[in-house]
């Protein structure tokens, strides 16, 4: 069992050393598509609240960038994986291929959060604003936990899916393409009921808790969105598990169904 984990550890290192030859153009494609975002905060925000929104809208977008790069790390890859036929060779060798896929944390984790910290400095020198100022690490440490537990777990039941069907992953990541417009929204604007609702969509509590870390929103909620957050996390983590399983006991029987073909 070790030896496949350092087989895996090792595979994953070597396509992080590949990602570095594209990775400048990664963090200027980023910083060019965020800074679009950031120049809207600048063109209607009084300049007395300007330090908070930027913060506000930096950490959403740090948020909604770990949600996208699982996504189309893992989901990209995969496609990858099928397409080399290394589904069939990994359970040739007793080895679930969503073991290897897994691995992508690796990446995932290592890319993202290079991109957010150098965007964070570059754009707090753009705007001479301190974005990077962490009030609470604990929580931005928690925060981001989630988000990644969260981010993972749907990029792999996606997987799953588009290992089973002929549909490409990229069609099957619906919820991530309006997550961004409900991530930005302050908890404190929202009316009672309608603030339970809204902590419950996916993404948005452990959003919510990075952005008390730095002080673009109030704590006064922090309480349940721990505690949505954290429930969040397990149940999709099991669902995701579960698909998984499924998926791998359909393409034992069956085969990897290729995308394009029934």
């Amino acid at each position: 069992m070790w030896v496949k984990v350092k087989a895996i550890i090792w595979l994953h290192t070597l396509r992080l050393w590949r990602y570095s030859l594209s990775f400048l153009n990664m963090i200027l494609s980023q910083i060019m598509w965020v800074l679009l975002f950031m120049m809207g905060v600048l063109l209607f925000v009084p300049p007395e609240h300007m330090t908070i929104a930027l913060r506000m809208a930096y950490w959403t977008i740090a948020a909604w960038s770990i949600i996208s790069s699982f996504s189309s790390l893992v989901g990209g890859w995969t496609s990858f994986f099928i397409i080399m036929g290394m589904v069939e060779e990994h359970l040739l060798r007793s080895t679930s291929p969503f073991t290897t896929i897994l691995g992508r944390v690796l990446t995932g984790t290592t890319v993202s959060f290079a991109i957010i910290i150098i965007m964070g400095y570059s754009f707090g020198w753009m705007f001479g604003r301190e974005l990077m100022a962490i009030q609470y690490p604990h929580l931005m440490v928690l925060g981001f936990t989630l988000l990644v537990v969260e981010s993972l777990s749907y990029a792999l039941s996606v997987s799953a899916a588009s290992m089973r069907t002929s549909v490409s992953e990229q069609f099957l990541e619906i919820l991530n393409f309006g997550i961004i417009g409900l991530l930005i929204v302050p908890m404190g604007s929202l009316p009672g009921p309608a603030r339970r609702v809204y902590l419950a969509i996916p993404y948005v509590a452990p959003a919510y808790i990075i952005k008390a870390s730095v002080g673009a929103e109030a704590l006064g909620f922090l309480d349940q969105a721990v505690m949505v957050g954290s429930v969040e996390s397990v149940l999709m983590v099991v669902a995701s598990l579960k698909l998984m399983q499924l998926a791998e006991d359909y393409i034992r029987r069956n085969g990897v169904r290729a995308v394009g073909f029934w």
